[in-house]
Formats: structure tokens, sequence, C-alpha cells
């Protein structure tokens, strides 16, 4: 508790260390080498609290104009798609998929959880005119890394505003049109529909509905 308490860490980075002690100490607990596992009397750390930051018309108008061919397109899959930047730089031909209605994306998501994700038209036609191969080459394994992803979508975007606020005003116009947190989670690829909450910002007219009921 000392350890974690004065290590000038984020909250998130204590949880992290904290579950990474707590693993350790529960295997040496399940192969018999301990009796006692002593992260049980070190209380949990609740996570930080986050709010939903997405991007506004402006600023992806302004990285639309702004972009050449190749960074644009990374916007569109950022900001009408929801991908992350990690699953944008390791796209290739064979992960697009025909089905009944278009074209759809296999995403390789984290923790090696696969997703299918429906692609607008324009942006399925802009994807298969790469012909076959990585969408976007580069030195990580043949593809660009994530973190070149975000740098240039950042570069595109005015100050402030990332490839991870995209994701946000993705998640957030996606269920302000559907209301249906359930099929929003499945689109961004969360393993719960608390985080896929944290990415939605509530609609303001709809705060103000209800004040003027309660009123």
């Amino acid at each position: 508790m000392t350890w974690l308490s004065s290590s000038g860490w984020s909250r998130e980075t204590m949880r992290s260390h904290r579950a990474g002690v707590a693993g350790f100490y529960g295997w040496a607990v399940r192969r018999g080498w301990i009796e006692y596992d002593p992260t049980l009397d070190v209380p949990a750390i609740r996570p930080a609290r986050h709010f939903p930051r997405p991007a506004p018309d402006e600023a992806v108008s302004a990285a639309m104009r702004d972009a050449d061919e190749r960074t644009r397109l990374m916007v569109e899959l950022a900001s009408r798609c929801g991908l992350r930047r990690g699953e944008i730089a390791c796209i290739s031909s064979g992960d697009l998929v025909r089905d009944l209605d278009g074209w759809s994306l296999m995403v390789r998501g984290k923790g090696d959880k696969d997703r299918l994700v429906p692609l607008p038209d324009d942006i399925a036609r802009a994807l298969r005119r790469h012909g076959p191969g990585w969408v976007f080459p580069g030195q990580d394994h043949g593809h660009l890394s994530a973190a070149r992803v975000g740098e240039l979508v950042s570069a595109v975007l005015p100050e402030g505003w990332t490839c991870h606020t995209l994701r946000h005003r993705f998640a957030t116009r996606a269920y302000w049109t559907s209301h249906d947190l359930l099929a929003v989670q499945d689109l961004l690829g969360h393993s719960k529909p608390e985080t896929t909450r944290l990415y939605v910002l509530t609609e303001p007219s709809r705060l103000r509905v209800v004040m003027d009921a309660a009123a």
C-alpha cells in the first residue's frame, strides 16, 4: 500500500500495478507456495472518472479538408466506423467481407477479439481500391504502427483533438441515432456496456427535456 500510494502514478497506472501484484500473489497461493494472499488487505482502487469528448463537426471538416487521401481514409474509419488507431493500422484486403447488404470489415480488436463492422458504401469502395495486401503499408510487420496512425490523424485535426476523440464521436452519434447501447457496444468492440457509456455524450436536448419534466 505504501509502494502504490507514494509512487506519484496516475490512478489508472496504480490500478494496473495493483492488478499485476494481486495476480502474482493469487498465482502463488494456487501453487501452494504461500498460504495467504496479502493483496486481499489492499483496498480496491476505483477507476478514474472519464467523460466523453466527441470531436465536433468543424474539427472533422477541417481534417478532411487538410488531409491527403490516405489520412482522410483514416479519419473516416475512426469517425464513421468507430475503429481504434491500432485497428486502422492493420487493415488488409482480406479483412473485407461481402454480405447481403454490402461490405463489412473484420476488425482485429483488443485482446485478439475479432468483430464484424458494417461499412458505408463509399468507405468500402475506398478500401477495395487498394488491392491486395495492407491498406496502410509500413514498418510494423508490414503495416503502419498504431502510434503512426494516431500521429497522422492528430496532425490534420485542430489542436486538442485526436483519433480517440473521433471514436467518441462515432459512439455518441451512433447512440443518438439508435438509442441502442448494446449495438454501439458491439460496433466498438467493448466487453462491457459500462465502457461504452463512457464514450457517449448525453444529448443536450435530452437533458433539457428531463429538466423541464422535473421542474
